[in-house]
């Protein structure tokens, strides 16, 4: 990303009074994402997740209280997040102390690796226990009293609507070396572990190299910059450090959050466990690394649109979304047996990979959205307290139910169900809970949720990405990024919107052609005010593509600038609003499209108007659409306003298919009509009184349409005119109850039934011209718009209503 040197003035400063220049920030974000990898590595072995949890509780025996009491005191340190609020609003810089306690803090991975060689030398596995509990109490705490520095400088140094893609993309790049480092652990522990005795001293490497890996990752944010903190984070007073307390949106959200964490406390630290244990599913812990490479593999492929999702659709959907994973995992575990896990572990790991991380990177992204830039270090501190302590009882109420219930074991419907079950149940229902309230929460600019699946589940979900990748480049061709905006269509192409948007600018004139157009089949709401800006930029060259645009879109504020427009400027111009101004409707829009058709304008505008006005049923616009019709000579604009003329006689749009197509085709496109025109003509027999018109009226009439369909196919089209005039003047005077002149008779009908009238007139004014149109094809076209007419007029229910009566 290039940076000007008036952009890198503006830049925002770090510590050191250097600006945080574009190139800058990028290499910070880089950097970032690289040494985040070993801070990943450190997690996955040195806090109570899947190869801490089982090497506590299968190697060194521990109960299932015990390992729930160990993740539950983790979790009981939050309280210490508290502090950070105090400690860092009397420190010019974040880095320094969070630095200095994130290193003792990491060095639980050495304390960890001490133990297993302690217990390999035959020491007593009680007392590994112990240890471990104290020293990870320790670690967590000093976790906890600097983390919130760490969020809080992030937040300050990534700029917040490409955030949601840059933590995507992070967890996908760190995932993916996270994934080949678990994997690894797990295929050694089953081959070089084999042995009882060895199994200690691999837990013991995996445990110290973890920890220099994770030590590693925070003395290499000191290359990182900081930039400088807003004045208010140094005047901390009791009110500011209660703020989030009554903050009720931030507050509700962290109770939420907090109950889904006790939810899936109560099972989560058991799953590793009861998978490998021989009281269990006993299936080795190969099985794991399999289930973490799927899960991680989904990530990576994931992690980056997870992030493009929240930035354009909001934070709020993805993790609502990502919340709803833990559900058919757990079901799924219901039917898992030891001769059917090898199917649905797999299974279950998909479904984490999928929604996982929306959940996990969705969560600290809303929660930043939520916290104001002034007090950020202090709604952060709450929230992870908040969250850590509620989530606290979550890991002991787990291990107390799977202490106390030992041994259980039924039969229901054929599936065996122990302890470990009778927990998820109690999981399952928690998780329920916490979404009712988490979908409470305002995020202020979110989509709903329905909207966002409605997208994801497009079709085209995944060339929308791609097709991102090319027009948010800034390497890609103008030719190569034109045919992306070509493609990108409505559903998922929302999520383009924003790149599409910069391309309106683009130097290439094509680029911004496609941009605009894109932008309209997208249906871009959020895109109306910079089209109306160049539809009334007399010096922009797009400008007819931003009318259509706006036509597409339908929103009308942009009416004013389209009306504007339509009465100036080029020929296209002119044409596109006209069709914009149809496509939007309204009072106003109608009204001057229909004062344009009474105007001295070209053929072309003439005809857009015509054609957009028709669309919403505007009866006068007849008048002036039929004679005009007749009068042109150019073979395009007759068929437009022929099709204009079909919208106002039957259903908007449905002339279009029977006037065009190949001429092999036009005697299936005839016999079609005329069936309908005689299921019509019996509606409305059935629709009018039994007197109206004698039975053998009715008949004759269907059995002149029969010779209509034998003169249209015979080209014939003067005598099948004169035919519809007999059978459309019959059915006038059924539905009129009266023989009169046909003026008369036209008076009556536009009163008793517009269509009908309309219909009427059109085709006594159709053989009044018999004898002034030579034009075959003019001919074809009356002739075909009649018997369109007969097929498509109904009598409206209300008037069979009145008839009774």
């Amino acid at each position: 990303m290039a940076t000007s040197f008036a952009e890198a003035a503006e830049s925002p400063l770090d510590t050191t009074g250097r600006p945080i220049t574009p190139s800058r920030l990028r290499h910070a974000m880089n950097l970032n994402i690289l040494v985040g990898a070993g801070g990943m590595a450190w997690c996955a072995v040195c806090t109570p997740q899947a190869i801490l949890n089982v090497f506590f509780k299968n190697h060194l025996g521990a109960s299932a209280g015990a390992l729930g009491l160990l993740v539950a005191l983790t979790q009981l340190t939050v309280p210490f997040h508290l502090l950070a609020i105090l400690i860092y609003s009397r420190l010019r810089t974040r880095k320094v102390f969070w630095a200095t306690a994130h290193i003792a803090h990491r060095l639980l991975g050495y304390v960890l690796a001490g133990v297993a060689l302690y217990v390999a030398q035959g020491g007593e596995k009680s007392l590994g226990i112990s240890i471990i509990t104290a020293a990870s109490v320790s670690s967590f705490i000093l976790a906890m009293v600097s983390m919130a520095g760490w969020w809080s400088w992030m937040a300050d140094l990534v700029p917040e609507g490409i955030r949601g893609t840059f933590f995507g993309r992070r967890s996908a790049i760190i995932h993916a070396v996270n994934m080949v480092w678990f994997f690894g652990i797990q295929v050694a522990l089953d081959t070089l572990g084999k042995e009882p005795a060895n199994t200690f001293y691999v837990y013991a490497a995996v445990f110290a190299v973890g920890g220099t890996l994770g030590i590693l990752d925070i003395v290499l944010h000191v290359f990182i910059p900081e930039p400088r903190r807003h004045p208010a984070d140094f005047q901390v007073t009791w009110r500011r450090f209660f703020r989030p307390l009554r903050n009720r949106n931030f507050l509700w959200f962290s109770v939420s959050i907090g109950i889904w964490s006790f939810a899936t406390s109560i099972l989560g630290p058991f799953v590793a466990p009861y998978i490998t244990a021989e009281d269990g599913m006993g299936a080795p812990n190969t099985w794991l690394g399999i289930m973490y490479v799927i899960t991680q593999a989904v990530w990576i492929a994931t992690g980056t649109r997870w992030g493009t999702i929240m930035d354009r659709f909001g934070r709020k959907p993805v993790v609502l979304l990502g919340a709803l994973h833990p559900i058919p995992i757990w079901i799924g575990y219901f039917f898992m047996t030891r001769s059917t896990y090898i199917y649905i572990l797999p299974a279950t790991a998909l479904v984490a990979g999928i929604l996982g991380l929306a959940y996990g990177n969705g969560v600290s992204q809303l929660m930043l959205t939520l916290t104001p830039q002034k007090n950020r270090t202090a709604f952060v501190a709450w929230h992870c307290v908040l969250v850590g302590l509620i989530a606290a009882g979550g890991s002991m109420v787990g291990g107390q139910l799977g202490d106390a219930l030992a041994g259980f074991r039924t039969s229901v419907l054929g599936m065996e169900i122990g302890s470990f079950h009778i927990v998820t149940l109690v999981s399952f229902v928690m998780v329920g809970v916490s979404l009712v309230i988490l979908s409470r929460i305002r995020e202020g600019r979110e989509k709903p949720v329905g909207f966002v699946i409605s997208r994801l589940a497009t079709p085209g979900i995944f060339r929308t990405f791609l097709n991102m990748s090319v027009i948010g480049s800034g390497d890609a061709t103008s030719k190569r990024t034109a045919r992306a905006l070509r493609t990108v269509e409505g559903g998922s192409g929302d999520l383009a919107a924003a790149d599409v948007l910069a391309r309106l600018d683009d130097p290439d004139q094509e680029v911004r052609e496609e941009a605009a157009r894109a932008l309209g089949r997208i249906g871009a709401a959020d895109a109306v005010e910079a089209l109306i800006r160049r539809l009334t930029d007399p010096h922009s060259s797009i400008r007819p593509q931003a009318a259509r645009a706006l036509g597409r879109i339908g929103d009308p504020r942009a009416v004013p600038a389209l009306l504007e427009c339509l009465s100036g400027g080029s020929e296209d111009l002119q044409e596109a609003c006209a069709h914009a101004l149809g496509a939007i409707g309204g009072r106003e829009s109608v009204r001057q499209l229909l004062r344009l058709l009474g105007e001295k304008r070209t053929e072309r505008v003439l005809v857009s108007g015509a054609e957009a006005v028709s669309k919403h049923g505007i009866v006068e616009a007849a008048w002036e659409i039929l004679p005009r019709m007749h009068a042109t000579a150019n073979p395009v604009l007759r068929r437009q306003l022929a099709i204009a003329m079909g919208n106002l006689l039957g259903r908007p749009g449905e002339f279009y298919q029977f006037l065009t197509g190949e001429q092999t085709q036009e005697g299936v496109r005839i016999g079609g009509l005329v069936k309908r025109a005689r299921r019509a003509l019996a509606a409305v027999r059935r629709r009018l009184p039994a007197d109206a018109l004698p039975d053998a009226d009715w008949d004759e009439l269907q059995d002149e349409l029969g010779r209509v369909r034998g003169l249209m196919e015979g080209q014939s089209y003067r005598a099948a005119v004169e035919a519809f005039y007999g059978i459309v003047r019959r059915v006038v005077a059924a539905a009129i109850g009266r023989e009169v002149p046909d003026e008369t008779a036209l008076e009556y009908a536009l009163g008793r039934d517009v269509k009908l009238g309309l219909g009427f007139w059109f085709i006594m004014e159709i053989k009044r011209l018999l004898g002034k149109t030579g034009d075959p094809e003019l001919l074809h076209t009356d002739a075909l718009l009649a018997l369109y007419f007969l097929g498509t007029y109904r009598l409206p229910p209300d008037r069979e209503a009145s008839d009774a009566d």
